[in-house]
């Protein structure tokens, strides 16, 4: 049975999340130490969610079952929790010991840029949604508006008795878990360069690990860089755009590797057996191929950096020379699989091109490359090499007529994730059907700081139905069930021990479906979209599961021009935790 609940104004949600929720008997956990042997056993522990993807692997899988295919139907709404905000909520929460941490952001608007003042962390009591503490970091009013309008934060990451996040002004800054106060502060680059942090930060032997977002829209070089987590030194940085003199620099004319984007915005994975971490990295700057003409390493590739010294070990480089936008920045997930008889140490990889990519992790050789969408005309994959095929009538010239291209900038798969289950192998990817017009401007000149792409775009509807979730066999390399969405999936998914698969829709369903089927045996309606993260855990022997929703504020407006989700534009946007069980 669907259940509809009417969103209601913040100020009320606020109300209903600090007082009608009180605890009345039991008090608020207590935070427990984070060590690097809690995370490198995370699988185990199904009552915690202690890294963005819950396990090292990028699986976000959970092995709870309390809530299954035969019950799921029966959830209902435990707590809600609003933060305060109307922006982008692309976070994910994370439990530990009782405790769920979020991150929340204020957002401007093309009427009034500058109401977006600050980005906020809550610490909640993940049994009751009780506030134990908030933080907030002020963000500099001469912050630019596509930086405000990009993707809010996703999350934090925990070590040891801290917590730790990057902010839109790139800074990365540890918290005290149990007051949220602050213990460093600390500048990552200038945010005037076009720089700012939206991905998880991941803490790996005492490193805070992240990317850095920006490069990629406006012009800069895009890095992955570890930190020391108690004292926020820089340990080191692996820039994803060789300068002179390292590999691959060669691939870009002149100067042009400056500005070469690259970004690595979105959460990689890690393997601890070969102590590397894989991150995608995405598209090069400007979009305009012309302005640099090379295979433009290592934009739209898959690379492992050592975790200890950022040494890059190996890459697979997905796409030369990209002109769409159709960035490479997807978690790589760690997988061991098996493949004509013949067992792989595999890291999979759903990216927006439109294919599902297969490498062995120890070296990055390519296993296979398998077509995910039914609505793709860049060219194609050869299956041999792994090599793209582009047919070049799809790349727009300089200043001359739009094109279009399948899929559309938001990509095949975009930003949310694409879950693994051991249980059944298959790995789910919210996938999108549309295509987009793209045209290049007739000049381009740099600016620091400023968006420069070159390049116009807007999306269309190919069929009355844009989003679909796939799940793909991962040992058999094919697809064995969908589930189709009106609109486009630009959203998290979720995978668990009770053969179940949780993802959100844009219109602002939260939905279950069969993780072995497809089949949909659940779904509530919270009226704002859902963006964010979706995660399970257990307190007390009592398993939740939780969903973070609120804004696509920049999605939409990729939408706008489509009628077939002008519905879109009336749904809310507030900013909310909402948490569900099966009755008590």
């Amino acid at each position: 049975m669907t259940r509809t609940w009417r969103l209601l104004p913040l100020g009320f949600l606020v109300f209903v999340s600090l007082v009608f929720f009180m605890p009345t008997a039991l008090p608020a956990a207590d935070w427990a130490e984070v060590t690097q042997e809690r995370l490198l056993n995370a699988d185990m522990d199904g009552s915690s969610w202690l890294t963005h993807h819950r396990t090292y692997n990028g699986w976000r899988y959970s092995p709870l079952a309390q809530i299954n295919t035969s019950n799921v139907g029966k959830l209902v709404p435990k707590w809600l929790f609003a933060g305060g905000g109307a922006g982008d909520q692309k976070g994910t929460p994370m439990v530990n010991n009782g405790i769920m941490v979020t991150v929340s952001v204020d957002a401007g608007d093309t009427v009034n840029p500058r109401t977006l003042v600050r980005q906020k962390v809550f610490a909640l009591d993940a049994r009751t949604g009780t506030v134990l503490w908030k933080h907030e970091h002020k963000l500099p009013e001469d912050l630019t508006l596509l930086v405000r309008i990009l993707l809010g934060p996703r999350g934090v990451a925990f070590w040891k008795d801290r917590v730790y996040y990057g902010t839109k002004d790139a800074r990365l800054i540890a918290l005290k878990a149990a007051t949220g106060e602050v213990v460093w502060n600390k500048e990552i680059d200038d945010y005037k360069a076009g720089y700012y942090v939206s991905m998880a930060p991941i803490a790996v032997k005492g490193k805070i690990i992240l990317g850095i977002s920006g490069p990629g829209e406006m012009g800069s070089r895009g890095f992955v860089q570890a930190f020391n987590a108690e004292t926020g030194e820089s340990l080191w940085r692996t820039y994803t755009v060789p300068g002179p003199g390292e590999p691959g620099n060669n691939t870009w004319p002149g100067e042009t590797w400056k500005i070469g984007g690259a970004a690595a915005w979105h959460h990689g994975s890690y393997d601890p057996e070969q102590n590397l971490l894989f991150y995608g990295t995405g598209n090069p700057n400007p979009w305009i191929p012309d302005l640099r003409k090379g295979d433009n390493l290592y934009a739209n590739s898959v690379i492992a950096l050592d975790a200890d010294t950022g040494k890059l070990r190996w890459y697979f480089q997905v796409m030369p020379n990209e002109g769409w936008d159709l960035d490479t920045n997807q978690e790589p997930l760690v997988v061991d699989l098996t493949r004509d008889g013949k067992r792989i140490k595999g890291v999979v990889q759903a990216n927006k091109l439109g294919y599902v990519y297969t490498l062995d992790r120890t070296n990055g050789k390519f296993v296979s490359a398998t077509r995910f969408v039914q609505n793709l005309n860049w060219g194609r994959v050869d299956p041999r090499t792994g090599k793209p095929v582009v047919d070049r009538e799809k790349v727009p010239t300089m200043g001359g007529p739009r094109v279009e291209v399948c899929p559309g900038l938001i990509g095949a798969t975009a930003w949310g994730n694409r879950p693994y289950n051991p249980g059944t192998g298959y790995m789910y990817i919210p996938a999108n059907e549309f295509c987009m017009m793209l045209g290049y401007a007739k000049e381009l000149t740099y600016q620091r700081g400023k968006i420069h792409t070159g390049a116009m775009h807007d999306h269309h509807a190919k069929g009355d139905q844009a989003g679909v979730l796939r799940a793909y066999d991962v040992n058999a390399n094919k697809f064995v069930w969908e589930w189709w969405n009106r609109t486009p999936l630009v959203t998290h998914a979720l995978t668990t021990g009770g053969d179940l698969v949780f993802l959100g829709t844009g219109e602002g369903k939260v939905v279950a479906l069969n993780a072995r089927t497809g089949e949909q045996l659940w779904e509530f309606n919270l009226g704002t979209p859902i963006s964010g993260g979706l995660i399970t855990y257990s307190v007390g022997g009592k398993q939740y599961v939780a969903v973070a929703a609120g804004g696509q504020t920049r999605s939409t407006a990729y939408y706008a021009k489509e009628p077939r989700w002008a519905h879109l534009k009336n749904v809310s946007w507030s900013d909310v935790v909402a948490v569900f069980a099966l009755p008590d």
